[in-house]
Parts: C-alpha cells; sequence; structure tokens
C-alpha cells in the first residue's frame, strides 16, 4: 500500500492482483476489509478500457458468481466513480477442501471527468 501512492495514476492497461491476505483482519474471516483498500489505491492506476484479473478466494458455495467479490469489486469501483463490467469469474485452483482460488476478471468501463 505504501508503494501505489507513488505510481502514476492511469499509467497501466491491465494489473494482476491478488487480494492481500490480511492476518488476523483476513476478509474470510469477516474481520477485514478484503482488500478494500488494495483497491481503493490501486484501481486510480489503470487506464480507462483497462483490466484486472483479482485473484480472491472462496468457498464451494459461493461458486461459480463469487457474488461477495463482485460486491467487494463493484463497491471499490463506485466509491471511485468508476463504472466497471465483469468479464468473466473462473475457478483457478484448491486451496483446501471446498475453498477454491478464483479470478475475477473486470475491466474498467468509463472514469470520471
Amino acid at each position: 500500500l505504501e508503494l501505489l501512492p507513488t505510481l502514476e495514476e492511469e499509467s497501466y492497461d491491465r494489473i494482476v492482483a491478488p487480494r492481500p491476505k490480511e492476518g488476523s483482519l483476513d476478509g474470510d474471516l469477516g474481520t477485514g476489509d478484503a482488500g478494500m483498500s488494495f483497491l481503493l489505491a490501486m484501481l486510480p492506476l489503470l487506464k480507462s478500457k483497462g483490466e484486472v484479473h483479482w485473484y480472491d478466494f472462496a468457498a464451494d458455495h459461493e461458486l461459480p458468481n463469487c457474488d461477495r467479490t463482485r460486491k467487494t469489486l463493484e463497491s471499490a469501483c463506485q466509491s471511485l466513480g468508476l463504472e466497471m463490467e465483469i468479464i468473466h469469474v473462473a475457478r483457478v485452483g484448491s486451496i483446501a477442501k471446498r475453498q477454491w482460488r478464483v479470478c475475477v476478471d473486470f475491466r474498467i468501463v468509463a472514469k470520471p471527468a
């Protein structure tokens, strides 16, 4: 988080980003921000029409839509005045019994003027 503000805004076409694990404040436990602070620092770096490959974790009952992750991404974009669209959601690997690593690909459709 300390490095992101030093980078030039709107300078990236694509960002590959794993949701940070937050130790005792892990979003999976319901006590963290689920990567929201990271998203709010990262999204201004993305150009309009830029894409993000956001890696997260999901329980098997959240698949295939990953609504919790989608809501976090949509909320971060809305708070910055960004319009976004989900391109694809994929299960990319098992991390434990009934727990999955997922990738949600989304695109910034419009930025505020």
